[in-house]
């Protein structure tokens, strides 16, 4: 596995509405749900990274209110994908809120929905399982993991 291995620095939200809901996306590789987020592009910072990445993935623009933690044991950031390559994420989230619908999303995503933290669907996509683990759990943060 370590040969093919590649780190891959991430950003992403949980993102709440009103009810106090979780933003989540279904993926179209493997059909988990995970929450919207994806790769820091040169130039960008780990904030502009995740709003930009929510709102292609969804169709919502969300607000950054801050830091929930950031994210890269092995045992936890590591996944293989349908096609066999396997990523290290090295990841930083952010607790955001919700604020308008802008569009339908980029495709990447084969469902977009709200959720209950206590109510989550299945299967979780494995590396956001300790992410929203420690956003029900709430708490002043950051967590590290």
């Amino acid at each position: 596995m370590t040969a093919t291995l590649q780190v891959r620095a991430v950003s992403g939200v949980v993102a709440l509405d009103s009810a106090r809901r979780v933003l989540m996306v279904r993926r179209s590789d493997d059909s988990t749900w995970g929450l919207p987020g994806g790769g820091v592009e040169p130039g960008e910072t780990w904030q502009a990274a995740a709003v930009r990445e929510c709102e292609e993935e969804t169709g919502w623009r969300v607000s950054i209110d801050g830091l929930l933690g950031v994210y890269s044991d092995p045992g936890m950031q590591v996944h293989r994908y349908p096609g066999g390559r396997w990523r290290h994420f090295f990841g930083v989230v952010f607790r955001a809120r919700v604020l308008e619908r802008r569009g339908e999303g980029d495709g990447e995503a084969r469902e977009v929905a709200f959720f209950a933290l206590d109510e989550l669907p299945s299967p979780l996509f494995g590396p956001d399982a300790p992410v929203l683990r420690d956003a029900a759990a709430g708490g002043a943060g950051p967590f590290v993991g």
